[in-house]
């Protein structure tokens, strides 16, 4: 199960910023997630920077003061290179999407990803860095298909941890429960909400997460003190009877624990980063085993498509009643 934070990001590009055109005038981001990329690299070039609309309209965005000016007009001709970039590329959709509304736009476009399954991909030009299995990115973890089947913290992770006047376990911090910032929208189901907050404070919390669009299949709270005072044992043993895929905690100590004792994969949200040694369980490795065979198999069809042409491909597939 592979992570990768912004910063793994920022030297994907660095080491392979030979794989770019040697001239480049305008950087487009796709997106939402294509601007990150997009940006870091129209900055580390000083080259104006836009979105897929702003291309299509004519407009850049604005580069700050303290920068010397970018070259705008080139950016703006007939003769430009254009590189169009996005985080990553599976399927394909958000490139053939881009290819479509860029049809007749000047210049030479040039698509690129900066991760992706297989180092040539049929729906871009340039592929920065492979990678084996569907990453789980800093910046849309907890839009990922994983949280069906994984545990995840509350505090810390859906939103902020209580300060030490609110953690009172009274009037303060039950107002603590119901206005607590929210830090991260979540998209689809999570598996287990599993957090060391008191049974107590159900009530709040269930209303905590409805108000704020949090979808989930079951809420685990501690029962008893001594599961409130250890709560990383507590966690690592929910994690271990649900078998879930990950577990996202948000303390580095807590996250570090909960790790060495369920040995499975923690992703710590206050270090970004995965926590994870091989001594997984025998089951856990077979699930990796089988999440590894169908990544394997997007990579045989994502190579049987660039071999034989969108044209053959969906056909073939067509035919075979997946169209």
């Amino acid at each position: 199960m592979q992570f990768i934070n912004i910063q793994d990001m920022s030297a994907a590009i660095l080491a392979n910023r030979k794989k770019l055109p040697s001239k480049i005038d305008l950087i487009v981001g796709i997106p939402r997630s294509g601007m990150l990329p997009a940006t870091m690299l129209a900055t580390q070039l000083n080259l104006p920077l836009t979105d897929l609309d702003g291309l299509i309209s004519g407009k850049v965005f604005g580069y700050g003061a303290t920068k010397d000016a970018p070259d705008v007009d080139k950016a703006m001709s007939d003769a430009r290179t254009v590189l169009v970039i996005d985080d990553t590329v599976g399927s394909g959709r958000a490139f053939k999407k881009a290819r479509a509304a860029l049809e007749g736009v000047p210049g030479n476009i040039v698509f690129c990803s900066v991760y992706s399954q297989i180092a040539k991909h049929p729906d871009v030009d340039i592929v920065l860095e492979t990678n084996s299995l569907s990453p789980i990115c800093q910046w849309n973890m907890m839009h990922h298909a994983v949280l069906k089947n994984a545990c995840v913290d509350i505090d810390g992770v859906l939103c902020r941890n209580p300060e030490a006047h609110e953690d009172d376990n009274g009037k303060a911090y039950r107002k603590f429960l119901q206005t607590a910032e929210k830090l991260h929208a979540t998209s689809g189901e999570i598996g287990w909400l599993v957090t060391s907050r008191r049974e107590t404070y159900r009530a709040e919390t269930e209303a905590w997460m409805r108000d704020n669009g949090v979808r989930y299949g079951k809420l685990i709270m501690t029962q008893t003190e001594e599961e409130h005072a250890n709560s990383p044992a507590f966690k690592a043993r929910i994690y271990q009877e649900t078998g879930a895929d990950l577990f996202i905690e948000s303390e580095a100590a807590d996250a570090a624990e909960i790790q060495r004792i369920s040995e499975r994969p923690v992703l710590c949200v206050a270090s970004q980063s995965m926590i994870y040694d091989g001594s997984a369980p025998l089951a856990f490795r077979h699930a990796q085993k089988a999440t590894g065979a169908s990544a394997t198999l997007a990579k045989l069809k994502l190579q049987a498509r660039r071999l034989a042409g969108d044209k053959v491909y969906y056909a073939v597939k067509s035919l075979a009643g997946r169209g």
